[in-house]
This record gives C-alpha cells, structure tokens and sequence, in this order.
C-alpha cells in the first residue's frame, strides 16, 4: 500500500515493522507529495543516517507533517544533524546512540530553529559536552517546551550547564532529566536555577546519585518555586558507575600492546624496554583488566522479558576477538532478606540464537544493596568459546519491584 493511499492511523504506525533505509527512501518521495500527513512514526527500525537524510530532505518540500518519531533507530550523527534542520514541531530521536556528536549537532540547529516545541533525546549516550552544547543552545532558543534527555550520562558537570540555561530560558515547562548520572553538584546547581525560573512545571530527577545534601537543596528550591513540580524518588549509588572496567578504545588497545610487544623507547635514554611476548603482553593486559568493551545499562522495566527490554550486550563483529570477561551490576532498593533473592541469572546464546549456556552466578556485595558478578575466562570455559555475533542476557529478577539498576559489562580483546 502506497502512502499516499494509506490512512491517517495507518500512516501513523510504521514503527516496529523492521523498516530499513531503502524502504524509508520510498516514504521519503511520497512525503514530497502528501498534504494530508501530519503525524509519522517510525520507530524501533533499523534506519541509518541515509534514511533518515531522505526524510529530511522531503521535509524541505513537505509542509503538513509536523511529529515525527524516529526512536530506537540508528540516525548517528549524521541523521541527527538533518533532522535537526526540518521545520517540525514535534521530534522524537530517543535511543539512536547520538552521542555528545549528534548532540553537539542538534545544539547548533535549535540555535536558529523557530517551530520545534518537543524534543526527545532519551537513551541516546550523550554525556558532558553534548549537554553543554544543548545548554548554551537552550539559552537563545524560544520555541521549546519540552526536552526529554532522560536516561544519558551528563554528570554534574552537564547538569551545571543545563541549570545555567535554566536561569534565562523563559519557554522550557518540561525538563526529564532521571538517570543522569547527577549527584549532589549537581542537584545543587539545579536548585539554584530553580530559586530563579519561574515557567518550569515538571522536572523529574529520579535515579540519579543526589545524596543528603543534593536532596536537602532541592527542598530548599520547593519551598521557593512551588509552581515546579520536582520529583527526587530512589537514587543510584555512585559506586554503581565506577566498579566496572574502563572502556578502552580499539586504538588504545592496539597501541599498548603495540608498545608491549616491540618494546618501548624511552625518552633521553639510550635503551629501551625488552620486547615482550605475545602471550606475556596479553598477560599483562589482562590483569590491569585493559579491554575493549561493551556496556549496557538497564535502568527500568526490569520485570520485562521481551527482546527489546532484556539486558543485553552483542560480542561485535570483529576479527580475532576473545571474549575476557563478564561482568553484572545490579542495585537494590533494600538490602535482600536472603542469599537466594540475589541470584544474576546469565544465557549465553551463539549467532544463531542458539542457547548455549545458562548460569545462576551468586554475586558479591560491595555494599548492602549493590551486587556484583564476575565471569572469568579461566573459570568458564564457555567464555573461552565466545566470538562475534554470540549474545550475553541478564534475565529479569524474580524480585524486579527491588531494582533500582542493572550494568552488564563483555570485555574482549581483537588482537
């Protein structure tokens, strides 16, 4: 069915039906004649930045449209930077693995945007300088209303700049910044912004790290600006973003056991280290636990066990890859009343789906209500059998009203 013959509803639900970019290139060239579609979703496909270049170069011609849901793709940057340029009211761009990059990009666009009332930017790995960008944006933007960037990574440096903007933005009434990463800097900052803005109405800060003090000075900020509806709910121990390994790059990596194996120079010496062996430089490696790595992060619906809300992390697909290591965080909002409520359930399925391990792991707690499991490839041989393609999954917790938070961590090498 073309789109211009479908309706309104349908037109409207697209999303989940595995559209990729050649078929939304076809929706691109029907929206440059429709005049009846105001509203499109498109979300939870699998359209990269060429797709979502097409649609925006449609919507140069397309004056109706106005929302448009493109979550839980795979726009990156590039599709973040075209999309951020069209004449829409509503945008949802939530869980697209933006990053600070496309962040930055949309920053620079709603500098001079004038008709976007809503975005959402959920889930997409922007940390520090992609909220700084979108802070200093937010200072000289005058149409938006609401922002959701819930679920990033922005820290209190980020939430400092954000609380900044918030002090002269006179249009923003709905701000979602839960499952930040903020702690009580941060919260700190906010409250003083929110001593000052007076048209801000909802701001939920659950899930984040803000402590005593934190909390204590957002209080202090309701008792000032009731108009503003301030959520602080459960918090996440901090610990809970600092226990796991450090993400190497693949350059990183490559380099140092580079440097290992040829051995190093050093500066105005005459000789340089010995040369070591492979074996021995992946030793090495191994035990400062340097890894490339993939991480993910489950802050929600942690009963659900359909494909699209289990943790899970894919082995990537990359030549000469060891798998090293797993790793389960997973915090509780009370300490268990027994050792069997803490048990991380893990299925290991190869590239076919295929299950090929299943393991309940009795974790360690490093505090009463933060647990962790470690997987080593010594101790598991089904580790050692892991390459690209091959998928970890936490299952969800027979006590899931309890959790707070869930991190499950692959280190691997490709050397």
């Amino acid at each position: 069915m073309e789109l211009r013959s479908m309706t309104e509803r349908q037109r409207e639900l697209l999303d989940g039906n595995r559209i990729g970019n050649v078929e939304v290139q076809a929706i691109a060239e029907a929206l440059k004649v429709n005049t009846t579609l105001t509203q499109l979703e498109l979300s939870d496909n699998q359209i990269g930045h060429a797709g979502t270049k097409a649609i925006a170069e449609a919507l140069k011609v397309n004056t109706t449209l106005t929302r448009l849901s493109l979550s839980g793709n795979q726009i990156g940057y590039a599709g973040a930077q075209a999309m951020a340029l069209t004449t829409l009211t509503v945008l949802s761009l939530g869980a697209n693995q933006l990053g600070d990059s496309g962040a930055l990009a949309i920053a620079e666009a709603l500098k001079a945007n004038k008709t976007l009332t809503a975005l959402d930017l959920q889930l997409n790995q922007i940390g520090t300088s992609g909220a700084q960008a979108i802070a200093e944006a937010l200072k000289v933007n005058t149409t938006v209303t609401y922002l959701g960037l819930d679920g990033n990574q922005i820290g209190d440096a980020g939430a400092l700049a954000i609380a900044e903007a918030l002090k002269v933005n006179t249009m923003l009434k709905g701000l979602l910044l839960y499952a930040n990463q903020i702690g009580d800097v941060g919260a700190q900052g906010i409250a003083a912004a929110l001593m000052v803005n007076t048209t801000l109405k909802a701001f939920p800060l659950a899930y984040n790290c803000i402590g005593h003090l934190g909390s204590q000075a957002i209080d202090e900020a309701r008792k000032r600006n009731c108009g503003c509806l301030v959520e602080i709910g459960d918090q996440i121990n901090p610990l809970a973003f600092s226990l796991l390994p450090r993400l190497a790059s693949a350059g990183d990596s490559h380099t140092v056991f580079g440097m290992l194996t040829s051995g190093l120079e050093l500066e105005n010496q005459p000789a340089s280290l010995p040369a070591l062996p492979t074996e021995i430089a992946e030793l090495i490696m191994d035990k400062a636990h340097y890894w490339q790595g993939l991480e993910k992060t489950k802050r929600w619906n942690f009963h659900v066990d359909t494909p699209d809300c289990v943790l899970k992390v894919t082995v990537p697909q990359e030549d000469s890859i060891r798998v090293k290591v797993i790793q389960v965080l997973r915090e509780r909002k009370q300490p268990p009343n027994n050792i069997g409520d803490c048990v991380l359930n893990l299925t290991v399925r190869d590239e076919q789906g295929t299950v090929q391990y299943e393991c309940a792991v009795h974790p360690t707690f490093v505090s009463s209500n933060l647990a962790l499991a470690t997987i080593r490839q010594a101790s598991h041989p089904i580790i050692q059998q892991m390459r690209e393609g091959w998928e970890v999954q936490l299952r969800p917790s027979t006590f899931a009203l309890y959790v707070l938070l869930e991190r499950l961590y692959v280190g691997y090498t490709c050397i």
